[in-house]
């Protein structure tokens, strides 16, 4: 098995301050995203999320709350990303994207 690098997807392509609330949200992936990463911001509500095209619930999927990062591995996993807040208060999420080169 060779080496896994990745590469950052040019900065335009990032989302920032993605709100989570009472309605799944998804992703909005660049063409060339294959992996990305997912801050849940300080100071924001839980999320709770499925990364397989299921909609999630306040009760049903995993939960993240602020200042975990949640990894996506595969484009599969990018656009399949659903998520909605646990809680009375809207999450927020930073998405970072990459390119993921297996060498």
């Amino acid at each position: 098995m060779g080496v896994r690098t990745r590469s950052n997807v040019p900065t335009a392509s990032n989302q920032y301050g993605l709100s989570i609330s009472t309605t799944a949200v998804s992703l909005t992936v660049p063409r060339a995203g294959m992996a990305g990463e997912i801050y849940v911001r300080t100071g924001s509500g839980s999320i709770v999320f499925k990364r397989d095209a299921g909609t999630p619930t306040a009760t049903e999927g995993f939960q993240a709350d602020p200042g975990d990062i949640i990894v996506l591995n595969s484009r599969a996993e990018l656009d399949n990303f659903r998520a909605v807040r646990q809680g009375g208060t809207d999450g927020t999420v930073d998405v970072e994207y990459f390119t993921d080169i297996s060498g």
